[in-house]
């Protein structure tokens, strides 16, 4: 199972460093392989895009492609309960979401996917395989 935060799956929509070697990176990912990220997700990619100045009717199709065969997993209060306990200074609210969302995966997780680099040290410093494909 693959975790990807909202940063990376912005990158499937929007040209950006690394959307090459990220794309590449999915395509060669063999048969069978889970890929899960938060329900919050969608709301980040489509602030993203509003931000960008997409046009705001296509900003849900484009969501929807980036998320297009992802399991997004329900924010919980046990998912915000967990995030409120983690100690690491530099993670903003919205990554401690993220790493909240894969900690109970953790067992299954072969792969925590960001370009953000406070949450990749920070999914690194609570044992998570953090990587950025590039």
């Amino acid at each position: 199972m693959i975790y990807l935060d909202a940063r990376a799956l912005v990158k499937f929509i929007r040209r950006e460093e690394h959307t090459e070697a990220l794309r590449a990176w999915r395509l060669a990912l063999p048969d069978g392989i889970d890929l899960v990220s938060s329900a919050l997700a969608e709301l980040e990619i489509s602030r993203t895009l509003v931000r960008a100045g997409t046009d705001h009717q296509r900003v849900p199709y484009l969501a929807r492609q980036a998320l297009r065969g992802i399991y997004l997993a329900d924010l919980t209060t046990a998912v915000l309960a967990r995030a409120t306990s983690y100690r690491v200074p530099k993670l903003g609210s919205l990554d401690a979401l993220h790493l909240a969302t894969a900690d109970p995966f953790r067992a299954e997780l072969t792969e925590f996917v960001t370009y953000n680099r406070e949450l990749l040290a920070a999914a690194t410093q609570i044992g998570l395989p953090a990587s950025a494909p590039s």
